[in-house]
């Protein structure tokens, strides 16, 4: 398969609350070194009050805007993706729109949940408008709030995850797009990563059996058996046809960075890895690490890039892209 599009520029944001591994330790009442020691995260961002996903994802498309050399106006479409949303309407995609001063005719605009591979499922829609002519130039974006949806008696997962946002431009490709794309849906494992409540299941008028079921939960040792069965053979497909010469992975955790980098060894690719400085964002994960990639100047015309997610559900995706 070959879906020509390109990427004119990327964009990241981070919230204004630095917290580090021993400020959570100080506020959670840990021995001096523990919330380290749990996931390897030194440094996240989390929002304060005022800050809204909204907020920083307009930033981000900012960035991303002026990094491509375009206007908002230029804009046929704003693509939105997150796990925990502004509000449940009008969707953020449209909040975003105001902020940014988008165009008003001909632009289209909506939100998108598909976990921590939002992003992969963003790029792969807009990709095929383009291609069909529906749309010049998408911006796509995610942003996470989650630090408003963690346990913070779970030390396994309020220690890994940060805030943050990240944004892209695409435009028309003629070498540059898609050489390939696969997605892998495994739900026996919707029980591994869930957040009960805060839907039209549980929510003020149907409350859930236990206050914790708002807050996000993780089955992380049924999760890793789960990736270390079908993630493998997942990844030796999309390896397979193309010299791919990095991959941009979500950031999911240290061990899940590991168990990559162990797959890729023989090979010798890179992986880009940020987890350290900036945590799990969730959904702006991995456009936050493709845009340190094209910082760093990784992304340079030519170069053949994998970007690759797990997420909830549990589902894999990836896309093989020809900058």
């Amino acid at each position: 398969m070959f879906v020509p599009v390109s990427i004119l520029g990327t964009g990241s944001i981070l919230p204004s609350r630095r917290v580090c591994a021993d400020d959570l330790d100080a506020q959670l009442g840990l021995a001096p070194g523990t919330a380290l020691a749990r996931n390897g995260v030194a440094i996240r961002y989390f929002a304060a009050p005022e800050e809204t996903s909204s907020g920083l994802g307009a930033a981000a498309l900012r960035q991303a805007l002026t990094a491509a050399g375009r206007e908002p106006a230029d804009l046929d479409a704003i693509l939105f993706a997150s796990v925990l949303a502004e509000q449940p309407m009008p969707t953020t995609s449209i909040l975003i729109h105001r902020q940014i001063g988008g165009r008003a005719g001909g632009v289209t605009c909506f939100d998108l949940n598909a976990s921590c591979n939002g992003f992969l499922k963003l790029f792969e829609i807009a990709a095929s408008g383009i291609h069909a002519g529906l749309w010049r130039h998408v911006g796509l974006v995610a942003a996470e709030i989650g630090s408003k949806g963690l346990n913070w008696d779970d030390l396994d997962t309020c220690t890994l995850f940060g805030d943050g946002a990240a944004a892209a431009v695409l435009g028309p490709g003629e070498t540059a797009g898609i050489l390939a794309s696969r997605s892998v849906t495994l739900s026996e494992g919707l029980d591994l990563c869930r957040i009960p409540a805060g839907g039209s299941r549980y929510n003020v008028r149907t409350p859930p059996p236990h206050e914790t079921d708002y807050f996000f939960a993780m089955n992380g040792r049924g999760l890793l058996r789960l990736i270390q069965e079908h993630f493998p053979p997942f990844l030796d497909e999309l390896l397979a046809e193309h010299p791919v010469s990095l991959v941009v992975p979500h950031q999911a955790s240290v061990i899940g960075l590991g168990f990559l980098a162990k797959q890729l060894r023989p090979r010798q690719i890179p992986h880009v890895d940020i987890l350290a400085g900036v945590g799990n964002q969730v959904t702006a994960s991995l456009p936050s690490a493709l845009h340190h990639a094209f910082s760093e100047g990784h992304c340079r015309s030519g170069a053949i890039t994998l970007l690759v997610g797990t997420a909830a559900g549990v589902s894999l995706s990836g896309l093989v892209l020809r900058h």
